[in-house]
């Protein structure tokens, strides 16, 4: 049975759900399910790579969309996107953590020092922190997948988590810092005009 281009399924027709947060939990269970099986959910926007039907990589001359496809058939689904997250978490807690410790060490107040701010404006240092520490650790994935000539040895999450870093340090590099240094620099000008006084100014004779 079709109506307007869709097509009912009868051997699945009593699969309803009148309550859409039991359809979504329903739905959260298959995919559950399916991530103990031989082929297993796909990593994070992997589908996407589907898209890019283009390029001539390596011996057999295959698109990115080939690239990413064979990716998953060897086995690089949502299991092995979680286990290569481990590197990118490790960098977030080391990081934060050092932070931490040497603004308790300035005197902060432990509340104040605890860095669990997403913001990068609201601890700019510290996002400048994040950002070399996880360009550091995708450059030597990069070097990596260059030496060895396996797309398998890409850490997917650390080049999603770079890319969102970079992306917060060019938005605070190109907008609010220099507003930032025009206002210290003005401050500093007006704190010396009010500590260092002018020199009295001459009057000119007229003859």
């Amino acid at each position: 049975m079709a109506a307007r281009g869709w097509r009912l399924l009868e051997n699945y027709a009593d699969r309803t759900e009148a309550d859409v947060f039991a359809a979504l939990a329903k739905q959260v269970a298959h995919l559950k399910s399916d991530m103990t099986t031989s082929m297993g959910l796909p990593a994070l926007m992997m589908g996407l790579f589907n898209l890019l039907q283009f390029g001539s990589i390596g011996e057999y001359e295959q698109t990115v969309a080939e690239i990413v496809q064979g990716m998953y058939y060897e086995g690089y689904d949502f299991i092995h996107f979680c286990s290569m997250s481990v590197s990118a978490m490790l960098i977030e807690v080391v990081v934060r953590l050092g932070y931490a410790i040497k603004r308790i060490k300035e005197g902060v107040a432990i509340k104040d020092a605890i860095p669990l701010s997403m913001n990068h404006g609201k601890m700019p240092k510290l996002g400048t922190m994040l950002f070399t520490a996880h360009s550091t650790a995708t450059a030597i994935n990069a070097g990596k997948m260059v030496f060895t000539e396996n797309p398998m040895a890409i850490n997917y999450p650390q080049w999603i988590t770079f890319a969102k870093y970079s992306y917060q340090q060019l938005k605070w590099g190109l907008v609010p810092k220099p507003a930032l240094r025009d206002r210290i620099v003005l401050d500093a000008v007006l704190l010396l005009a009010h500590v260092v006084p002018l020199p009295p100014t001459r009057e000119v004779e007229h003859e």
